[in-house]
């Protein structure tokens, strides 16, 4: 699942799953994404976080057709819980970008 704009993504507490947000909104045409320098979760009450946030990637978007996705698995969390998760890139032109997610956590 990806986050585009603001969407609330959910999962259960057991599931480890893969979501992935897309940059290329941000991006200048030619522009894509270079590195990633950090994905992070937080409580939304800005307590700290039980998710685990694992393998993180850049993949070429199937809308853009260049490396403006990146992907990352999240496992853990509490029920009831709301997260942020929050991933910071570095783009081929330089430019720091900073992309958010809502994560909700429920045991459907």
């Amino acid at each position: 699942m990806g986050v585009i704009a603001n969407e609330r993504l959910c999962k259960q507490p057991a599931e480890q799953r893969k979501f992935s947000i897309e940059f290329n909104n941000l991006l200048n045409t030619s522009e894509t994404v270079s590195s990633i320098s950090s994905v992070s979760s937080e409580k939304i009450d800005g307590t700290t976080t039980d998710l685990t946030i694992t393998t993180t990637a850049i993949e070429t978007s199937s809308s853009s057709g260049k490396n403006s996705l990146i992907t990352f698995w999240v496992s853990g969390g509490t029920t009831g819980n709301t997260y942020k998760i929050e991933a910071v890139v570095v783009t081929s032109d330089s430019a720091t970008l900073e992309g958010d997610g809502i994560l909700f956590v429920t045991d459907r």
